[in-house]
């Protein structure tokens, strides 16, 4: 029995110590994947990623996630809990066919996608076992290559911060995929499968053909062993000397057919009966679909899938007299020679072609003047080549002319993503309360501009007419079942900018025709006066009537080498500390956002200092408020809009980890087309006035300061959260001084008795809430400005409808 019951005990004891030793050989194995995973990564950061909806019923989200680039895959996981992060998905880059930027939110994108900078990764998930049976080229790739297939089965959405962060994420894993020699597809959808149509062509089938030429990694050679060249070996190469025959088709782009087999040439049967014959090219498949062949009106089939082997003169297949140009998605004319153009075989042009330099065009949204060297003048409307992009302000650039230099990426826009920005009429975000103001400046009946509608996805014609009195009129523009825009269900048009022009010469339901669109729109600034300036010398200044002064010291106009009008601050000797201050103007000029004022530069050699901004036109927020208080007290929308706009600027600063220490209508200035910007962010950090950075000084703004930084000067986001509460206080009631008359003292006791400002008059009770909400007595319990800027858009639109 004791014997028994030892050996029980034993084998016990030995199971355990397997367990043990199985578990900690798993544990083992799960650290030094980690820690292989951690050595591997190539980039890393948080993104807005979009859902890919694999399954067909699942609802279309937005969420944050940590995304990783390895050399073997892009993970992306859960944001919380940095430590224990969750992984959501991955992808194999052995199945990424196209990294490209996309337009999600553009017209007749996804109305509820966030603001940002997308870009698209189109992959596959082919397994081993799906794949058709390898050729021995096909077997070249290297194991675990997923082929058979250059056209992508799926694609992530993601969404960056930056336009530089969009750019740096796109090259990244460009990069990482040429070094892997993966397939590559040649042509890509820029837009949005809205259910029904490609948002970028308008194509009404899923399947068709990408409208926009993709951009190509060079792949390596696979076959080096027999000396050729990387071309002559590539999987994409075409023989030049396949032989003709005198059979002829009419070659045109049809989407609507099945596919056919697979090869040179696949056949397949569309509507109607219609026999359709195509190309495929380099393993892109159903390019063109010939004409229909079965019965007078039959469409043609598409083109069958072509598998990724170097293609060879097959005699049991028929080639054909091509001519040099096909037609794409669109429509429209697609040239072999151009990049992205496919090849036609049997002529000069399907020799291959290294790819691996991609021509990023972007078109001139402003003109621009280049007054330092390096620097390339822009014309309006122009095309130019993109040479550099790594910096996120200034771009290098190639003129047609041949002319290179660098440019402020905020005049251009990539023109594979130009919308409706081409257009003077279009205003992009403008409020509605903007746009009103904007239109009945001039007082001219016709006057109108496009906007984006406060409600997401949608559109807004804003018109100034005189029937029965000078007044503007907001019409949203609508889409029908076939996806034409209309203001009048009565006249239809493909889109928006047909149906612009069709009103140009028809008032079809309007109050009056379209007539003109406001000119003489401001440019908006650039980050810094030229690329890598920021050091500016004194004698390039004209400075001119003094604008004011405060704390600091005395600002005037001026304008730099005469062309440029600028504020330029002269800082009082012994304000503030310097050297500190100029490191940080370095960085400071790289900050970027329509509601902050721009810093161009600082004059540093000479005494005193003098900071040198953009200009606006209209002065300090305050005392614009208290000048015009007859016209804005009773205008909710208006003020709203001004609150909304600082809003947006103080967003941008936390999201960069900026804190600006002293927010205040006293600290933002109003600009033409009555554009609120945050001025002086940070200046109060290095400001060396006891009166004015001791929470006990005179100089202190007590009545803009929440309980911890009176109580310890502790500063952070959700203490400028609290002095922008007191700043939307100061807008509704057009400038009045936070608690009247009490002393600061008196002020400091009511705050830290949680006693906060009364409701202002003119204030709605949904306004007045968010003030509440920022008056929080604990840090936390305040909303962050991101939020704040969301909650005050939704107020705005139920205000406004």
């Amino acid at each position: 029995m004791l014997s028994s019951k030892m050996q029980r005990s034993s084998h016990g004891s030995i199971k355990s110590s397997l367990s043990l030793r199985s578990s900690s050989k798993s544990f083992q194995a799960k650290m030094d994947k980690m820690s292989e995973h951690l050595y591997d990564i190539v980039k890393s950061g948080s993104m807005v990623k979009r859902a890919q909806n694999k399954k067909r019923f699942t609802p279309v989200n937005y969420k944050h996630r940590w995304f990783e680039l390895t050399k073997r895959t892009l993970c992306y996981y859960d944001v919380e809990n940095v430590e224990r992060r969750r992984e959501r998905g991955r992808i194999n880059l052995k199945g990424v066919r196209l990294v490209e930027e996309a337009t999600v939110n553009g017209e007749g994108g996804d109305p509820f996608a966030p603001d940002g900078y997308p870009f698209q990764v189109g992959y596959c998930e082919t397994t081993a076992a799906q794949q058709p049976q390898q050729t021995a080229d096909q077997q070249q790739l290297g194991e675990g290559q997923l082929v058979g297939r250059a056209v992508p089965q799926y694609t992530l959405y993601v969404i960056a911060n930056s336009e530089k962060e969009r750019s740096d994420w796109i090259r990244a894993i460009r990069q990482v995929c040429e070094d892997s020699n993966t397939p590559k597809s040649y042509r890509y959808h820029p837009g949005l499968w809205s259910g029904k149509k490609w948002s970028c062509c308008k194509n009404l089938a899923r399947s068709t053909f990408g409208c926009r030429a993709a951009a190509h990694w060079r792949e390596a050679n696979n076959n080096p062993s027999n000396g050729s060249s990387p071309a002559q070996n590539s999987t994409r190469s075409i023989s030049p000397n396949n032989s003709t025959t005198n059979s002829q088709f009419s070659l045109q782009h049809n989407s609507s057919g099945s596919l056919g087999g697979s090869g040179i040439v696949g056949v397949g049967v569309g509507v109607g009966g219609g026999l359709g014959v195509g190309v495929g090219v380099g393993g892109v498949g159903g390019i063109v679909g010939g004409a229909g062949l079965g019965s007078p009106n039959g469409v043609g089939g598409g083109g069958g899938s072509c598998t990724p082997t170097s293609l060879q003169p097959q005699s049991s297949l028929t080639t054909f007299k091509q001519s040099p140009t096909l037609l794409n998605g669109n429509g429209a004319l697609l040239d072999a020679n151009m990049p992205g153009g496919i090849p036609t075989p049997g002529t000069p042009n399907s020799k291959a072609k290294d790819n691996s330099h991609f021509v990023k065009l972007v078109v001139a949204l402003y003109p621009f003047k280049a007054i330092e060297g390096g620097d390339l003048s822009l014309e309006k409307n122009a095309e130019y080549e993109v040479i550099d992009d790594s910096q996120e302000h200034w771009w290098k650039v190639k003129d047609a002319l041949g002319n290179v230099g660098y440019i402020p990426s905020n005049y251009v826009k990539p023109k594979a993503l130009l919308g409706l920005e081409r257009y003077e009429w279009y205003v992009g975000d403008m409020s509605r309360q903007r746009a009103e103001s904007l239109l009945k400046q001039g007082d001219k009946e016709g006057c109108f501009v496009v906007r984006k509608s406060s409600t997401k996805g949608l559109y807004t014609l804003s018109l100034h007419t005189k029937v029965p009195q000078s007044h503007v009129k907001h019409y949203h523009i609508k889409q029908n079942a076939r996806g034409e825009y209309y203001l009048s269900e009565k006249h239809c048009c493909e889109t928006i900018p047909d149906l612009i022009n069709y009103h140009r010469h028809n008032s079809g339901g309007l109050a009056c025709r379209l007539k003109s669109s406001p000119c003489d729109r401001p440019v908006p600034p650039t980050a810094g006066l030229s690329h890598d300036k920021w050091e500016i010398h004194p004698m390039e200044l004209m400075l001119m009537e003094e604008l004011g002064s405060g704390q600091f010291g005395v600002v005037r106009r001026g304008k730099w080498r005469g062309s440029i009008d600028t504020a330029v601050k002269m800082m009082k000797e012994g304000t503030m500390s310097e050297d500190d201050f100029i490191e940080e103007a370095k960085v400071m000029t790289k900050l970027q956002h329509p509601n902050l004022v721009q810093l161009y530069g600082v004059c540093s050699k000479h005494r005193p200092i003098y900071i040198v901004t953009e200009y606006m036109k209209h002065g300090s927020l305050l005392n614009y408020l208290r000048r015009h208080e007859n016209t804005l007290i009773g205008n909710m929308g208006l003020l709203l809009d001004m609150c909304i706009q600082v809003s947006k600027g103080m967003a941008y600063l936390e999201r960069h980890n900026y804190i600006h220490r002293d927010l205040a209508a006293r600290n933002c200035l109003v600009g033409s087309e009555n554009v609120v910007k945050v001025a002086d962010f940070g200046l109060a950090r290095y400001v060396l006035d006891d009166q004015y950075t001791s929470s006990g000084g005179t100089k202190f703004p007590i009545k803009w300061a929440p309980p911890e930084v009176l109580n310890y000067t502790r500063f952070s986001s959700k203490s400028d959260v609290w002095a922008y509460g007191v700043l939307m206080w100061e807008i509704f009631t057009c400038g009045k001084m936070p608690y009247g008359r009490l002393k600061n003292t008196e002020v400091v006791e009511r705050v830290q008795r949680g006693i906060i400002l009364e409701k202002p008059k003119s204030c709605a009770k949904e306004i007045y809430d968010v003030m509440k909400k920022c008056w929080s007595h604990g840090p936390e319990e305040r909303p962050s400005f991101r939020v704040l800027k969301e909650q005050l858009a939704l107020v705005a639109q139920t205000l406004t409808d």
